[in-house]
């Protein structure tokens, strides 16, 4: 009797045979990048083998009744595993067992048959009738003859690998349901190779500089020639560390495309930390190397949406497949550490790549070790080169073992060359005389640590000259205001605003005085990055003024009692030696102590356990703890995605149009918000009824009880 592996709606079957040797041709060619091609082919032959049982065949005719198809080919790996004491077959059978339900822990052999775990799964196939047997005369038997590299033989690279494999197959998968299932409609456009990007890049950086005159085009040009001169060298993890104004974003692009070029790498990766600076990239990419080859994606909401309603960006997305892919520290690095399907789908496309971490000064401190070992696994196993970009470049001495190549070495030149502001540290300020002192700028840019901080400093300045940006309005909002700023400095006018950190990264904003409140020394550098920004004025008459509020948030307290020792040391707090020193302590971790502050979660040591960790893992990875719930604010020209979204219809495009009018809450402010009855739940997302709780100049109105708790 045939077996068949789908039905489609139509009614059309498609067999085991066909889909098994399709599968396996796909994760074959995928595992194949980073060296593992027989690997690959094994998960790929062995996935559905439980597809090959009499109750499947009868799920297919439509009894429902429940059957978990997964376990069979673990189950037989798992046995040649234990039989054999080979790793490999046990790796397999883990990558196998989670292709639908997720990658699981390993438990141990008495597991009780109801946890998720990998065990539990053996053990509940181990007591059913065996009864997928067919699958020798059409499949055969799976067996693997290469042997594990040395390597890869550690715990970490073990578990890295099997997470690799596990991308693998789930896209192969994927990939050959939905050719099926669509009867070939559906389209998915790759983009353009990277000699074409490259050679449209020199072309528009020719036209660029064409003309260009001046000391700041002459060291931007500089600058660009290193990043083209260091793309020649060989792989491995690059820094690339350019004051503000330097060209950073352009100049690591010229080293990505070269460098890719050169070593025949498919891809080029942009990790940024911040989603707000996301748009700004894309959109100078997509000038440049042209819209269809550049990916943005930052959202970790998973849509269940059918194949033909799917535009070609939407799909690219599930699975990287864009030769230029930007993307967020938090959607990079948690899915590396994921063991959802969806999550993990996309990682096998992350190998032979460059990856370009923008602000790599932001990786979050308590997963750093984590971040790290990541990277160097990266470019030590799966043929990709790293750049670690940043002005106010992290000291990683002691926790990247990898050797990190300078591409510009002269750092304190340049540094020298683009200083263009005075750092003045002048003590705690009331918000009194911190507002009178912002008047008298005549325009000034004032960085708190707090949305209610923002608040209360503009309730003191506001006027027509006065603005007011955080993250209680909608993006779309602060975009509409920011191009007002930038009106009002291009004309010269009067401009006075107060602002969030969220102006401090990727925001082209040039003020003559900027005052930031006492938080992380690099934090107060990017702020500074906001001051002279074009270098019109002489330095010593850009002040930066740095000051400590009274009304303190203890989530700073530790980088602030740096941040003092360092200010206390140096009379250039923006100096390289100031930078270093400040990134020294920060990254400090007494041998006395038992808590490793650069691996809060004990994820590392999760990673290198001698049995997987995968769910656990994937449950622990959060750099953003606390999950914020959505809130869409409606207005007239997004009524017709608010229409959508009551109707519950969801697609990529829906939400990423909808993101722009949403406003991030923490849960105790959401609950707060909610009890005044102003929201209404469509599933993932709020709609607020009444637009009275939205205000023109400061965004979303929460009250001030709750907006105590998350300050």
């Amino acid at each position: 009797m045939p077996y068949y592996a789908h039905k489609s709606e139509d009614g059309r079957l498609q067999t085991m045979k066909e889909h098994a040797f399709s599968v396996a041709e796909l994760a074959e060619k995928f595992a194949g990048t980073f060296g593992f091609a027989e690997y690959g082919r094994a998960v790929g032959l062995g996935h559905d083998l439980g597809k090959y049982a009499r109750a499947f065949q009868e799920r297919l005719d439509g009894n429902r009744a429940r059957y978990e198809h997964s376990s069979a080919g673990a189950y037989l790996l798992a046995q040649k595993g234990m039989m054999t004491k080979s790793p490999v077959y046990m790796m397999l059978a883990h990558v196998i067992a989670g292709h639908h339900s997720g990658l699981p822990d390993t438990g141990t052999t008495y597991s009780p048959e109801d946890e998720g775990t990998f065990f539990a799964k053996y053990n509940r196939r181990q007591k059913m009738q065996y009864d997928f047997g067919a699958y020798e005369a059409e499949i055969g038997q799976i067996d693997v003859s290469m042997p594990l590299p040395k390597e890869y033989k550690n715990y970490y690279s073990l578990q890295f690998l099997g997470r690799m494999l596990f991308s693998a197959l789930v896209d192969a998968d994927f990939l050959d349901t939905e050719r099926f299932m669509s009867a070939g409609k559906v389209m998915r456009l790759p983009g353009d190779d990277i000699a074409t990007l490259k050679a449209r890049f020199d072309a528009y950086m020719q036209k660029k500089f064409t003309g260009a005159t001046g000391p700041i085009n002459e060291k931007r040009g500089e600058i660009l020639a290193a990043c083209r001169r260091a793309a020649e060298g060989e792989q491995g993890i690059y820094r690339l560390t350019v004051p503000t104004g330097g060209g950073k974003t352009l100049s690591s692009l010229a080293f990505a495309l070269g460098h890719a070029k050169e070593h025949g790498l498919r891809r080029i990766i942009y990790v940024i930390p911040y989603i707000n600076i996301i748009s700004q990239t894309v959109e100078i990419f997509s000038e440049i190397l042209g819209e269809e080859n550049v990916l943005a994606h930052y959202s970790t909401a998973e849509y269940k949406i059918p194949e033909e309603e799917r535009s070609p960006a939407e799909l690219a997305a599930e699975n990287w497949d864009k030769p230029v892919v930007v993307t967020t520290n938090v959607q990079f690095f948690e899915s590396i550490h994921s063991c959802k399907p969806s999550r993990c789908r996309k990682l096998h496309n992350i190998a032979k790549s460059v990856l370009i971490f923008d602000e790599a000064q932001m990786l979050p401190v308590g997963y750093l070790r984590s971040c790290l070992r990541a990277i160097e696994e990266l470019v030590k196993n799966y043929g990709c080169t790293a750049v670690l970009c940043s002005a106010t470049q992290p000291a990683l001495d002691g926790i990247l073992p990898m050797g990190v190549r300078e591409i510009c070495p002269d750092v304190p030149e340049m540094y020298e060359f683009f200083r263009r502001v005075t750092y003045k540290v002048v003590g705690e300020m009331s918000d009194e005389e911190l507002a009178e002192k912002i008047l008298s700028a005549g325009s000034a840019l004032c960085v708190v640590n707090s949305r209610r901080g923002a608040r209360q400093i503009y309730d003191l300045i506001k006027g027509d000259s006065a603005f007011h940006l955080s993250t209680y309005m909608k993006p779309s909002h602060i975009a509409r205001k920011l191009e007002e700023i930038r009106f009002a400095l291009k004309a010269g006018k009067p401009c006075r605003v107060v602002s969030t950190s969220l102006v401090e990264a990727g925001v082209d904003l040039d003020f003559p005085a900027v005052f930031r409140e006492e938080a992380g020394l690099d934090s107060i550098i990017q702020a500074g990055g906001r001051c002279n920004r074009e270098g019109r004025r002489d330095a010593s008459e850009s002040i930066v003024t740095v000051f400590r509020r009274a009304e303190s948030n203890p989530r700073f307290d530790a980088v602030r009692a740096i941040t003092a020792r360092v200010c206390n040391d140096f009379d250039d707090i923006a100096s390289p030696e100031a930078i270093k020193k400040y990134f020294s302590e920060l990254y400090y971790v007494s041998p006395s102590t038992q808590n490793d502050k650069l691996d809060a979660k004990g994820i590392m040591q999760m990673l290198e356990k001698s049995s997987f960790m995968y769910r656990t893992v994937s449950e622990n990875y959060r750099l953003i703890e606390a999950e914020q719930r959505q809130v869409f604010v409606p207005d007239e020209e997004n009524a017709d995605i608010c229409e959508l979204l009551r109707r519950g219809i969801r697609n990529r495009e829906i939400m990423r149009r909808a993101s722009r009018d949403c406003v991030s809450l923490y849960p105790y402010e959401y609950a707060e918000l909610a009890k005044t009855g102003v929201l209404t739940e469509f599933g993932d997302i709020a709609i607020l009824e009444d637009t009275n709780c939205y205000d023109d100049a400061i965004g979303l109105i929460v009250k001030d009880t709750c907006e105590a708790l998350f300050a």
